[in-house]
């Protein structure tokens, strides 16, 4: 439940390209492109993969957080004054986050599946707890240690959880989404339900008890997700087994499987003889979108690079992050062997034609590996994170209102070019994993 804005998104998207001399295919920093041109190359909506999951979101579980989420907003005045906060800075991050959390709940109804409405709805109840707590801070006299005195029913309820949480499953495929989400939602509740000093704002500040609000919210609304996808798949599955040893052997095998493909590529750590070991032999990548982009697979894969979520219940979400970099290494692969055909000329960017091909290349590979039957679940899955990165990456075009140096648009061509390359894997790496998981 992580909230990550599109400049954030961007931000951790972006890959470093080198920077090395001269380059035939580095345009001139003088080159700029057209705001409209480029505005009209992003004009067309990438596919749209809804994040699902294999189990079902009840309906009335959904109504609830809904209500939650509505109480909350609607225990703070909606045109906060002078005379309710004095303090204007106070008073304006109070309405903004109010705002900021009724938007989020109009957005939350307008979900596109009832697993991604329940995650909006997460992160609109966090948002209307921190305004509620804070108004009530300034109105009412809440401290931060009535706050944190509700942690120990999320703690408790959390660790019922634990308790009775086992790794059932019919399909193991199926199985490993589920769990992954559940993962996810309990690794929440164990990093934020430890209410402790404000991490923003100094003691007495009404915004330091909203936030400890918002961080007890959060966790809330894990425990309480957690337990309900996991009761919707224990009544889902006829006849339930714990796929637990089946998951961590399917995981071991995988993690075997990459390093020796990974191997095989002889990659090695960037040095003085060799300071783009990313780049094909005799071709100069520095300062371009696909010298970049090739960097950016490479130190996701290289030797030495995190092969797993961190430490903590992991089991299901180290299937996807092995899926993750099967279609990494791939992808690499494949872009490399692309770039040594032609020394990497496809891939000039020297106008707005140029960035809407790529895009256009991009969308494509997510539309084929939408429409590919194998493993569909774990593809879609996959699939929705590069969608978002296409869509960050638009928008973050679509709000330029003025030429634009090529140079600036380097690490937007490059995930292009990223999203191109994995979604064309994708598929296959959805097979590989649930080969490994069903044999």
């Amino acid at each position: 439940m992580t909230r990550l804005t599109r400049r954030g998104a961007l931000a951790a998207l972006a890959t470093l390209a080198g920077c090395g001399g001269a380059n035939p295919l580095s345009s001139s920093d003088t080159t700029e492109l057209d705001a409209a041109a480029l505005r009209a190359a992003v004009a067309d909506s990438p596919p749209s993969v809804p994040d699902r999951l294999p189990v079902g979101v009840g309906s009335e579980h959904l109504q609830a957080s809904e209500r939650r989420a509505r109480t909350l907003l609607d225990a703070v005045p909606a045109d906060l004054g002078p005379d309710e906060i004095p303090n204007g800075a106070i008073r304006e991050e109070v309405r903004r986050v109010r705002e900021g959390a009724a938007e989020r709940v109009v957005r939350a109804t307008e979900a596109a599946s009832p697993f991604e409405r329940l995650s909006a709805l997460a992160g609109a109840r966090a948002d209307a707890r921190f305004a509620a707590a804070a108004w009530r801070a300034i109105d009412a006299g809440l401290t931060h240690e009535d706050v944190a005195d509700e942690a120990t029913a999320v703690r408790e309820d959390r660790r019922a959880l634990w308790e009775r949480w086992s790794y059932v499953g019919g399909d193991p495929v199926d199985a490993a989404l589920v769990h992954a989400a559940i993962e996810d939602r309990l690794d929440t509740a164990d990093r934020i339900a430890n209410l402790g000093r404000s991490r923003h704002y100094r003691a007495g500040n009404p915004l330091a008890v909203g936030e400890a609000a918002e961080d007890l919210e959060d966790a809330r609304v894990a425990v309480d997700d957690a337990a309900h996808i996991y009761d919707r798949q224990t009544t889902a599955v006829d006849d339930p087994t714990d796929l637990r040893p089946r998951l961590l052997a399917a995981a071991e095998s995988l993690r075997e499987a990459f390093d020796a493909e990974r191997s095989a590529l002889d990659l090695v750590e960037p040095d003085a003889d060799a300071p783009r070991p990313w780049e094909p032999e005799g071709v100069d990548l520095s300062r371009t979108p696909v010298g970049g982009a090739l960097e950016g697979l490479y130190r996701s894969i290289r030797p030495g690079a995190p092969r797993d979520p961190p430490d903590g219940q992991t089991v299901a979400r180290s299937l996807l992050h092995r899926h993750e970099s099967f279609a990494s290494l791939w992808a690499f692969e494949s872009l490399r062997a692309r770039v040594a055909d032609d020394s990497g000329e496809a891939f000039a960017v020297d106008s707005a034609d140029d960035v809407a091909t790529i895009r256009a290349d991009a969308v494509a590979a997510l539309r084929a590996a939408d429409a590919e039957p194998r493993v569909p679940a774990l593809t879609r899955a996959a699939l929705v994170d590069l969608t978002r990165q296409v869509a960050w990456v638009d928008g973050d075009i679509a709000d330029r209102d003025r030429d634009v140096p090529v140079r600036a648009l380097h690490h937007e061509v490059s995930t292009y070019l990223v999203v191109g390359a994995r979604a064309r894997e994708v598929p296959r790496a959805s097979e590989r994993v649930a080969e490994a998981l069903r044999s």
